[in-house]
């Protein structure tokens, strides 16, 4: 009787640290792949940022052309 309680507390403790290694490694790819989405959406937002800036500076440009004219 006490062979099998030490086998099942064993068996228990086991099955404890395994169910929180998966837990760790899930949390761990859930918290990168966030990183990487938001590493990917602050470059977009750069680009975007900058192809901005060129339609501003062509606006004004041509602004100031016609005001010339």
């Amino acid at each position: 009787m006490l062979m099998f309680k030490i086998t099942l507390l064993i068996s228990a403790l086991l099955l404890s640290f395994t169910f929180t290694a998966c837990n760790s490694k899930a949390q761990m790819d859930v918290n990168d792949s966030g990183s990487k989405d938001v590493s990917d959406l602050l470059r977009t937002l750069i680009q975007k940022e900058k192809e901005i800036n060129i339609l501003n500076q062509k606006l004004e440009d041509c602004k100031n052309s016609k005001v010339k004219s």
